[in-house]
């Protein structure tokens, strides 16, 4: 049986960019392309409240998937290939890795 599976992006803007208009296209130009993946469970977006000048990092995203076959399948997909093809409008560093999680603590809802 597969096991869901989670992506972490680690995105840095591309260099013509300022860091608010990477923001604003981030959010309101790539999210809806990224959304609209088939068989995504959650897609969450981490934006830094500021930009990270020693890092080179802009945000994180959290796309997470019910199996890495799925994983795959959405990335070949058309809605996929667009949302790739929109990566060098925005982005100058990104790096994507595939995680598993294992809770340590988790608040529960009854808190």
């Amino acid at each position: 049986m597969s096991k869901p599976i989670r992506t972490v992006a680690i995105l840095g803007r591309k260099d013509a960019m300022s860091f608010e208009e990477f923001d604003r296209y981030w959010l309101d130009v790539h999210a809806p392309l990224a959304a609209a993946l088939p068989n995504v469970i959650r897609y969450v977006q981490r934006h830094l409240e500021a930009p990270s000048k020693e890092f080179g990092v802009d945000g994180f995203a959290f796309i997470d998937y019910p199996s890495d076959e799925a994983m795959t399948a959405a990335w070949e997909s058309e809605a996929g290939q667009r949302a790739l093809a929109d990566v060098p409008n925005f982005l100058g560093r990104h790096d994507v890795v595939v995680i598993t999680d294992h809770v340590i603590v988790e608040a529960s809802s009854d808190d």
